[in-house]
């Protein structure tokens, strides 16, 4: 089996873990099939590209990063003698797009869900960002809706996703796969941490350098952050931005500087998961949320907004607030904090739930891979 993966478009932490997981997974494959990787030619994915390329079932095809515009240029014209030349089996587009004209079989992988979520245009709309809108989602979303409309196979990593894409494309006649992406191994499950109110409490915020797009949602955390220091809360903030990026932001009170630590972006997040510590999700919308599945994972309180995809993804058992309303959130912290004797049972269901959710979905992409060609056949 001979496979093209278009991994071009990568640009934030969870998409080079999901793309790790994925290069792990084909470097075990057997000898009878070969993966070619077009994927951008940046530092960030240079480690990659330098972890697997002694695997000779993995060749590498570096990309100078390119405009969406382009990069669809790109894709439809330079892929195609490429896969007449190298016998290509099936092209998996790891990053939403396809490519037309093609007559091999094409999967899609659909783990972006900004252009398909209609709380997030009503967001958009309450904060009359209508411009922004625009420009961040009209255009995008009629583009990746062409797409993926006309699309038979949808890779997702999660149910919700499928429900998501409905209020937007047709999906009655579709195939969809929903793929793990989560490692479910016991030694990747911690216990509980232990919680003390009287003690300092660590406010963890893992975002990217996107943190200003309205997804993220930031003025929820800012906002709960300054009133839980006007009560005299005794906290401190872990944040995986810089102090200047965060300084140049509308959308943080910099009198919280005093109390924030500035990590900036970390390859490993595991020295942030201590004791006494509440990892807050802001996100409107996610198709996995990776800082909150590992912050349940390492045994921390996790707080998420109380909408469909968190309760899909993380479990019922989380501690959950209403979005849009600092107040909620500022509430659900004091009570999680507050909730001893309740901590560990509603982590530990939550890492049950994890466990027996993925083992519900394909865990090789590999046999994806395979169905998808004998179906086409």
């Amino acid at each position: 089996m001979n496979v093209l993966i278009n991994a071009l478009g990568i640009a934030n932490s969870g998409g080079f873990t999901v793309l790790d997981k994925l290069l792990a997974e084909l470097s075990r494959a057997d000898s009878r099939n070969q993966f070619y990787v077009f994927l951008n030619d940046t530092d960030e994915l240079y480690s990659l590209i330098k972890k697997y390329s002694p695997c000779e079932l993995i060749i590498f095809k570096p990309v100078l990063p390119k405009g969406s515009l382009l990069r669809i240029v790109y894709e439809n014209i330079y892929f195609r003698p490429f896969i007449h030349a190298y016998e290509i089996d099936l092209v998996y587009n790891f990053t939403g797009s396809r490519q037309f004209f093609l007559k091999i079989p094409q999967l899609i992988k659909v783990h972006n869900l900004l252009f398909y979520s209609k709380d997030l245009d009503t967001h958009y709309f309450d904060t009359n960002n209508r411009f922004l809108w625009f420009r961040h989602i009209w255009f995008k979303r009629i583009v990746f809706k062409f797409m993926v409309g006309n699309s038979e196979f949808i890779e997702i990593q999660s149910r919700h996703v499928k429900s998501y894409l409905s209020d937007f494309i047709d999906v009655g006649e579709k195939h969809f796969f929903i793929k793990s992406d989560v490692e479910i191994k016991s030694e990747y499950f911690h216990a509980t941490k232990e919680y003390d109110i009287s003690r300092v409490v660590k406010i963890l915020y893992i975002v990217g350098p996107h943190f200003e797009y309205l997804h993220k949602n930031l003025r929820d955390f800012n906002d709960a952050m300054l009133a839980l220091k006007k009560i005299g809360f005794d906290f401190e903030i872990d944040i995986t931005l810089t102090k200047s990026e965060l300084s140049a932001s509308k959308m943080w009170d910099q009198s919280l500087d005093s109390i924030t630590n500035f990590h900036g972006y970390l390859d490993q997040l595991n020295g942030l998961y201590q004791d006494n510590t509440v990892l807050i999700s802001t996100s409107v919308v996610e198709t996995l949320g990776l800082h909150v599945i590992d912050g349940i994972k390492n045994g921390v309180i996790t707080i998420s907004p109380d909408l469909h995809y968190a309760k899909v993804v993380y479990g019922t058992d989380g501690y959950r607030y209403e979005i849009f309303n600092s107040a909620s959130l500022v509430n659900t912290i004091l009570g999680a904090v507050s909730d001893v004797s309740n901590i560990d049972r509603r982590v530990q269901a939550q890492q049950k739930y994890m466990v027996s959710s993925e083992k519900n979905k394909y865990d090789s992409i590999l046999t994806v891979f395979s169905e998808v060609i004998n179906v086409q056949r």
